[in-house]
């Protein structure tokens, strides 16, 4: 097995990139945003191109309900988001017409409250190579801080292959296993729960330390590190300033002082999605390490206990960020907002704890 942490879009996509066009057997790509702007234009015509015969795509139906994190529903959309929805049909049609396979995953079919329950995975295979973490295909993703985890290895490959094929069938079923040094948990939607609680008990049972890098950490996992807090481990969350959706922000503010945590803010926005425990486990890959991945989202996870795996992780990410981040003063956030950031995402919690999937997990991209 080798291991290669990849950061930022730009190294990702220059591995991406080789090992598609390398490819003979397989091109497996999974994304829950894969728009038609420069980014993912990009991606599709490497499919496109490539030499596999088998080629196929798993993009989820937010990519038909929200371009550039813009609801299209919505009134008053600019013409150019239109303009990319178009796009962005086109797109996919015009694969399909090439003979790319391609289905959309956890359809919203009509009905409103399907919208939250996403397919939240990131996942390339190219014959025996695999790539997880946080990069979606596009424009904006390709701009944020972010990082993906190279893997080439046979048993690995043929796991998360195995992952996409009940996706693909609409048959979603949680699965983990452990390959040396990396154990790979993937969720279904549907287990969440059960298949978190050995993460979160991980995450509560630190002895030493606690360091999170994410955008959007919630309850769950907000309790599960202040568990580790009571118990004498230094808790730290780096989050970024410029949030996307500063609502968790907020609502980190409020909660991170009482729960024990070091809320520190990065200047730049960050999608990355990764633990270091005791510095001796990381954990990494598509979850948020929010309510909604521990509930309802389809997702990929990693834990890794590679300790050069490890080093690179602290030399290329978590130490520019320690360099970097400033600690968060709960007195900047003005009351009400944290207590709105919390009452929300609270509700949103409860909310998504009632909902379910319904049985349409797959459908073929229409054309």
């Amino acid at each position: 097995m080798t291991c290669e942490l990849l950061v930022g879009s730009q190294e990702f996509w220059e591995s991406a990139a080789r090992d598609i066009a390398s490819a003979r057997r397989r091109v497996l790509i999974q994304a829950m945003t894969f728009e038609g702007d420069s980014a993912g234009l990009g991606v599709s015509r490497a499919i496109a191109q490539a030499a596999a015969t088998d080629r196929r795509i798993l993009v989820d139906d937010y990519s038909r309900n929200v371009i550039n994190d813009t609801i299209l529903a919505l009134p008053g959309r600019s013409a150019a988001v239109r303009a990319e929805a178009q796009a962005t049909l086109a797109m996919f049609a015009e694969l399909v017409r090439g003979g790319t396979g391609v289905r959309i995953t956890n359809p919203v079919g009509g009905h409103p409250l399907r919208y939250p329950l996403r397919n939240h995975k990131k996942l390339l295979v190219m014959d025996d190579i695999v790539h997880i973490g946080g990069i979606n295909f596009s424009d904006h993703n390709f701009e944020w801080h972010d990082l993906m985890l190279r893997i080439e290895d046979p048993a690995i490959a043929e796991f998360l292959v195995a992952d996409f094929d009940r996706d693909w069938a609409g048959k979603p079923a949680g699965a983990s296993a452990t390959f040396g040094a990396i154990e790979l948990i993937t969720l279904d939607g549907s287990t969440n729960e059960a298949r978190m609680a050995p993460l979160l008990a991980l995450v509560a049972g630190a002895r030493r330390s606690v360091e999170m890098i994410s955008a959007y950490p919630t309850m769950p996992f907000v309790g599960a590190m202040a568990a580790a807090a009571r118990t004498g481990a230094k808790v730290d969350v780096y989050t970024p300033a410029p949030n996307n959706k500063p609502i968790i922000r907020d609502y980190l503010t409020g909660v991170a002082e009482g729960a024990g945590i070091a809320l520190r803010l990065l200047p730049e926005m960050t999608h990355a999605k990764a633990i270091v425990i005791d510095g001796e486990t990381l954990v990494l890959g598509s979850s948020n390490f929010n309510f909604a991945s521990y509930r309802t989202s389809n997702d990929i996870v990693a834990i890794c206990r590679d300790p050069v795996l490890i080093g690179q992780f602290e030399t290329r990410l978590l130490g520019p960020m320690r360099a970097g981040a400033v600690l968060a003063e709960k007195s900047a956030t003005p009351r009400w907002r944290q207590l709105r950031g919390r009452w929300s995402l609270e509700l949103a919690d409860a909310a998504l704890a009632r909902l379910r999937h319904g049985p349409v997990r797959a459908i073929d991209w229409p054309v």
